[in-house]
C-alpha cells in the first residue's frame, strides 16, 4: 500500500457519476475535518500519471469546501474496470445507493461490454441481483432519472415505478409533484395504482392522488378501492357479495329444489325471515347514508 499526500485539483473525478453525494453527507465530513482532521485515506489508481478517484467522494468534496488543498490518498494498482469494481467493493459494508448500484452495472455492461454473469463475478454477487439492477436502469422513464438524483423517490418507489409502463411513470409522478408529494406518500400512490381494478380508479388516482393516499393510508393488503378507503371498501364488498349470494339463490330456486320435507321448508323459512330482516336492515342504512350524501349519478 502507498500512501501520498495529493493536491485535491489534480484527482480525476470521473467515477463520481456513478455515485450519489447527499449533501446531509457533506456537511456531516465538513464537520468531522474541522474537528478531527483527515482519518482515513482517500482511495486513487494512477492511470497514464493521473490519480483517478475511486473511494472518498464525500471527503473530496468537504474538504474542497473547507479550502484544504491537500488529502492523504491511498494509491492501488487497478484497471479502468476494477476501479469501478473498487468503488462498489470497498463500499460493500455500507452499501451503495440503489440508484448508484444501478448506474454502475448499467455502465459495466454498456460502456464495458460485460455479461451478466460477468458483471456478477466483478461485484461478487449474483447474476439475479445484477438483472435487477439492469431492468431497473433500462425500464425507469429517462425523464424521471433527476426525481431520483434529488431524492424524490426512495428506493422502494423506485423499484415499483420502473415495473410499470414509462407513460403510467411520468402520469404518476407529475401529478406526484402537483400536489407535492412526499416519498412515503408517493410509494402509497403506487400500491395503489398496482391495486387498482380498473380505468376509474386509475383516473380517480390521477385526479386525487393525495385524497386517495389519505383515504388507505394505513391499510395493509390489497382489496381497498383508492375512491372509498378501508370502511368505504368493506361496504362495497359486502354489497357485491349480497348480490352475487341472491342472483345465486335466485338461479337455485327457479331450477327447482327437488323434494323438501316439512322440516326442510321450515328451516328455509326462519333463514328466509331472519335474511330479510338483516339484509332489509342494512340496505335501509345504506339508502339513508346515501340519501345524506350529495347527488350522484349511478
Amino acid at each position: 500500500m502507498e500512501l501520498r499526500s495529493a493536491a485535491l485539483a489534480t484527482l480525476d473525478l470521473a467515477l463520481g457519476r456513478l455515485r450519489q453525494v447527499p449533501e446531509a453527507a457533506v456537511k456531516d465530513k465538513m464537520a468531522s475535518l474541522r474537528d478531527k482532521g483527515q482519518l482515513t485515506p482517500l482511495v486513487a489508481a494512477e492511470q497514464d500519471g493521473v490519480l483517478v478517484l475511486i473511494d472518498g467522494f464525500v471527503r473530496h468534496l468537504a474538504a474542497t469546501r473547507l479550502g484544504l488543498q491537500t488529502l492523504l490518498v491511498e494509491v492501488v494498482a487497478c484497471t479502468p474496470l476494477q476501479c469501478k469494481a473498487q468503488l462498489y467493493l470497498r463500499n460493500r459494508e455500507r452499501g451503495l445507493l440503489l440508484i448508484e448500484e444501478c448506474r454502475l452495472v448499467r455502465e459495466l455492461a454498456d460502456v464495458d461490454g460485460q455479461s451478466q454473469v460477468e458483471i456478477g463475478e466483478l461485484l461478487e454477487r449474483h447474476k439475479s441481483w445484477v438483472c435487477r439492477r439492469l431492468a431497473i436502469s433500462k425500464n425507469l422513464s429517462p425523464h424521471l432519472w433527476q426525481d431520483v438524483e434529488l431524492g424524490q423517490l426512495g428506493e422502494g418507489s423506485l423499484r415499483k415505478l420502473a415495473a410499470l409502463p414509462a407513460r403510467n411513470q411520468e402520469e404518476l409522478m407529475a401529478v406526484a409533484r402537483r400536489d407535492g408529494l412526499k416519498p412515503g406518500e408517493v410509494a402509497a400512490l403506487l400500491d395503489l395504482w398496482r391495486q387498482a381494478n380498473g380505468a376509474e380508479v386509475w383516473l380517480y388516482l390521477l385526479q386525487h392522488p393525495a385524497d386517495a393516499v389519505r383515504r388507505a393510508r394505513g391499510v395493509a393488503g390489497d382489496g381497498v378501492d383508492a375512491r372509498l378507503g378501508r370502511r368505504g371498501s368493506e361496504v362495497m364488498r359486502g354489497l357485491l357479495v349480497v348480490r352475487q349470494v341472491c342472483v345465486g339463490i335466485e338461479r337455485r330456486l327457479q331450477q327447482g329444489l327437488g323434494e323438501v320435507p316439512a322440516e326442510g321448508k321450515t328451516v328455509l323459512l326462519q333463514a328466509y325471515q331472519g335474511a330479510r330482516r338483516g339484509s332489509a336492515a342494512a340496505l335501509g342504512q345504506c339508502e339513508r347514508w346515501l340519501g345524506e350524501q350529495p347527488e350522484v349519478t349511478p
